[in-house]
């Protein structure tokens, strides 16, 4: 017998692997003394909400999903150009 699936509004689960710029640093330093930092790999999960040429969104909690109109609270937006890959969950 299958588990029955929670109520989404038809908003698909993903896995959304991505790499970010690390923080700016504050001190002043000596440019030619300046190491050039790794990027941030970051993996986020989410209900895929929305997206467009540029951009995707990713909203970890959902609400009244058995409403005509669903909330949504913490939502990412995350750069296309930032993508590595999509996995649907």
């Amino acid at each position: 017998m299958r588990k029955p699936q929670p109520k989404t509004n038809g908003y698909q689960i993903v896995l959304v692997e991505w790499e970010d710029s690390q923080r700016p640093l504050s001190p002043w330093q000596w440019v030619d003394e300046y190491a050039l930092p790794d990027a941030v790999h970051c993996h986020s999960v989410g209900f895929l909400i929305a997206q467009t040429k540029s951009a995707l969104a990713l909203a970890p909690n959902l609400g009244d999903v058995e409403c005509e109109r669903a909330q949504a609270c913490g939502i990412i937006r995350i750069p296309r150009s930032a993508v590595r890959k999509i996995t649907k969950l």
